[in-house]
């Protein structure tokens, strides 16, 4: 009995070893196959992006599901998973051009899984039931799909990625965490690490667009702004002992802090490139000061600990905004909390940010 219950604790060592080893003679075979090989691995993976099997026209291996989420198969995420590796090893000229002309499809495919699988369902850890694992973790999925995303979007020189497809990464952010405003505590809890990971991850995807594809992100603004202020409203949900969120999932203040830091980056990002974005940094700007005073959905407002984490990044925001653009908030936001806060904040930026640059 003992041996056996042994095994089962550690059943998932060889399945992992042996994934690992998978993965390793893939990255071999990428670096140095035939252009024909190539092709067809190329064409194995995308058919396994979509979710279509060769030779099985009514077998398809993505589910919408519930309105919780939907659920892939194992076959969809292995072909993320060998995406991933063929952009991060593949070379030489010919093999890089195959890439280029698959991958507005894959590109597509990736946001085809992104949109069955997204819902309140990817925040949740497992339940103890083997029903639960016949599939891949949806949320697990989700973020293999961003990061890889992301990875596209870096190599602006390599790939071709069109407006619409740059919409999408600008939206996919506010769509997802938008279902974790008001996430409901079940007997499956909140799985933290992930939502943080999934949560960085998102902010490294809209600084990787907003740095490689500006002429597009400046035609979807909208779309930015909207998965900016719903990140920013993210950091509002934090276990303050609120008798209003007591059945609904909060982060501790330490998590909260380390999301701030990956906002913070994409508030700075919107700085290096004010000479496309500055126009629109006052926006960012009055978005943040409402959330920071209470205004926001959650009516919490931002904790101190928070905030210092995010404020490099505000400086940032009003150090690219134009003398206009701050008096025009200071005019629209009236007597107030939010004008003090505006008025305390361009004290600051200038105590510590102006004449030092970024802090």
């Amino acid at each position: 009995m003992e041996s056996s219950e042994s095994s089962l604790s550690h059943g998932t060592c060889p399945l992992e070893e042996f994934k690992v080893k998978l993965r390793m003679s893939f990255r071999s075979y990428v670096r140095r196959p035939s252009e024909l090989h190539f092709l067809s691995a190329i064409q194995a993976v995308e058919r396994a992006i979509v979710g279509v099997q060769e030779g099985c026209l009514t077998n398809y291996e993505i589910c919408l599901g519930s309105l919780d989420g939907g659920k892939v198969s194992s076959i969809v995420a292995a072909g993320i998973d060998c995406l991933e590796l063929i952009l991060e090893f593949v070379a030489g000229h010919n093999r890089l051009n195959m890439v280029k002309r698959h991958i507005q499809s894959l590109v597509a495919c990736l946001f085809n899984v992104t949109l069955h699988l997204q819902g309140p369902k990817i925040f949740y850890g497992y339940v103890d039931s083997t029903k639960d694992y016949e599939n891949p973790d949806s949320g697990s999925v989700i973020l293999m799909s961003i990061e890889v995303l992301t990875r596209i979007s870096g190599k602006k020189s390599l790939f071709h990625i069109d407006a619409s497809h740059i919409a999408q990464s600008l939206r996919i952010p506010g769509a997802l965490f938008q279902n974790f405003l008001h996430l409901p505590i079940f007997e499956n809890a909140v799985d933290q690490k992930f939502s943080m990971e999934l949560y960085n991850a998102c902010c490294r995807l809209l600084c990787t667009v907003l740095k490689h594809h500006k002429r597009e992100t400046q035609q979807c603004l909208a779309l930015l702004e909207d998965s900016v202020s719903v990140l920013l409203q993210c950091l509002e949900i934090v276990n303050i002992d609120s008798v209003t969120r007591k059945d609904y999932f909060a982060w501790e203040v330490q998590e909260a802090v380390m999301c701030a830091s990956s906002l913070r980056r994409v508030y700075e990002e919107v700085r290096q490139q004010k000479d496309v974005f500055g126009c629109s940094s006052f926006q960012f700007l009055s978005r943040y000061i409402w959330v920071y005073c209470g205004l926001g959905p959650s009516r919490n407002g931002i904790k101190r600990e928070i905030d210092e984490a995010l404020r490099p990044g505000v400086y940032a925001l009003i150090d690219s905004c134009s003398t206009d653009d701050l008096q025009l908030l200071h005019t629209l936001f009236g007597e107030g909390p939010c004008r003090s806060t505006l008025a305390s904040l361009q004290h600051d930026y200038k105590l510590h940010f102006q004449f030092e640059g970024k802090v």
